[in-house]
């Protein structure tokens, strides 16, 4: 069925509100939990528990071919054909399943950590479940995000509060075992019952070119696992759990919410989209749109993120965390690299160009493995990170490149987010410099906070008043 410009638009606003609002939820509660566990668990805990998750991590990526892309990309495909992927998908995942269990001592010695053996056994069990998700797929193709994001919340909060439970037993590292382990049980189960989906026949002719389109983005995931996790595999190798434990806590707050980004924008703007792929003019107003309203939101977040940093992290997390603070700084700037490649991703995704960030993520991967190589005998974490950022830049130019070419329009990407870029840099220089006056570590951070949230306001009115009058305009309308 063909959805008009409206109905698209209304469909579109709706998936955003529900996924943006149900992530932003999240994120602040997984913040209150980590913050938490943090506090009960030791750096070497959680150091341990990212160890076990890249291996798991590892398996995931090999088992995602890209169908679920490939049925939300597809305008014809049947329910028999649904059905033949999701039990290829199954198969693949109770076979890998077999393999990391029986071979979790080899991936404990890469680490030469064996008390992971037992860690890793057990998240094998995660492969499985995370079958349980496949009816995930068919919401997000329909445009149904409402219960899809309830899901989410309700999983997240349930597993958390179990794993807070078991950490304050002193169940340790496997407090956070068991919080993935509950999440995806429950997130798998409830996915079927929301969805009304159950598998029929089989039907395997036709689906040749989904697995196409799934094999290039199995080139996409595998090489993007390795440009986003090669920091953690080479600091749990060389520089140990403690060191790994504090890059966790900063990882999570800058790079996590760029996955957020890429999950809400890839899951809400590529099923509506597709429907508008072979109208050029709409497909491109509509991006530009989405490009410009997310990054107005996005960089200045996470530049505040990273100018505070270095107040935040010990005010929150507790002093023992103190070193993840100039972690979480030069992370943040990876973190809008990547949450705009995401989103420039998303359309790349929604007219079928899988090769395309198969090879932005080679883009990202192969320059910066020589960098990391040459700068961590030197500068140890910080030389990975910014080996991390120099590939995380390179896949942004390529991928800015490519997305100007699909729209057709000459520096689409920077006319678009030139004016969020001016406001960040403004914002974070101001913000910044607040440390020059050599405050108390919490009051430092909170004139930081005020002032920050003040200065973007002014700086949005100045450059971006029509936006403002559109919410405004908005809510009045609502409320009457």
């Amino acid at each position: 069925m063909m959805l008009n410009n409206k109905s698209l638009r209304l469909q579109v606003l709706s998936g955003i509100a529900w996924r943006g609002g149900a992530d932003i939820v999240q994120h602040v509660l997984q913040i209150v939990f980590t913050v938490i566990l943090a506090r009960l668990l030791s750096k070497g805990d959680f150091g341990l528990a990212a160890m076990a998750l890249l291996v798991n991590r590892f398996v995931t990526t090999i088992t995602n071919i890209g169908f679920g892309n490939a049925i939300i990309q597809s305008q014809t495909i049947t329910k028999g054909q649904i059905s033949a992927i999701f039990f290829v998908q199954l198969s693949l995942n109770i076979f890998l399943t077999i393999l990391v269990f029986i071979n979790a001592d080899l991936a404990a010695s890469f680490f030469d950590e064996p008390q992971l053996t037992l860690l890793i056994k057990t998240f094998s069990f995660v492969i499985i479940l995370q079958s349980l998700q496949f009816p995930n797929i068919l919401l997000r193709k329909e445009l149904m995000f409402k219960s899809f994001s309830l899901l989410e919340i309700m999983s997240m909060v349930i597993s958390n509060s179990i794993a807070i439970i078991l950490a304050i037993r002193g169940f340790g590292v496997w407090a956070l075992v068991w919080r993935l382990i509950v999440q995806r049980l429950i997130f798998g189960i409830f996915s079927f019952y929301y969805s009304e989906w159950v598998p029929t026949k089989p039907e395997f002719k036709g689906i040749k070119p989904l697995f196409r389109f799934g094999i290039n983005m199995l080139g996409s995931n595998f090489t993007y696992y390795f440009a986003e996790n090669l920091v953690a595999l080479i600091t749990g190798k060389y520089l140990g759990k403690d060191v790994l434990g504090l890059f966790n806590i900063a990882y999570n707050l800058a790079i996590v919410p760029a996955t957020k980004i890429q999950s809400i924008i890839t899951s809400v703007l590529t099923p509506g989209f597709s429907k508008i792929q072979n109208s050029i003019g709409r497909f491109r107003n509509n991006y530009t749109k989405a490009l410009d309203l997310t990054s107005l939101l996005f960089i200045p977040i996470m530049v505040m993120l990273m100018a505070t940093s270095t107040n935040l992290i010990p005010i929150i997390y507790g002093a023992k965390w103190q070193g993840a603070g100039n972690m979480l700084m030069f992370l943040s700037l990876v973190g809008i690299i990547r949450g705009l490649s995401h989103i420039l991703r998303s359309a790349i995704l929604a007219k079928g160009k899988s090769n395309i960030i198969f090879i932005s993520t080679l883009t990202e991967l192969i320059p910066s493995l020589p960098l990391m190589y040459l700068l961590m005998p030197y500068y140890g974490i910080y030389g990975l990170i910014l080996g991390y950022a120099f590939g995380a830049i390179l896949g942004w130019i390529y991928t800015s490149n490519r997305y100007n070419k699909i729209i057709e329009l000459r520096c689409g990407v920077w006319s678009t987010i030139k004016v969020s870029v001016t406001i960040s840099l403004i914002l974070f220089l101001m913000v910044y410099g607040v440390n020059a006056f050599g405050l108390q570590i919490l009051t430092t951070l909170v004139i930081q906070l005020i002032m920050g949230l003040v200065i973007y306001i002014m700086l949005v009115w100045s450059f971006k008043q029509d936006i403002l009058y559109n919410i405004i305009i908005k809510m009045k309308k609502a409320k009457s």
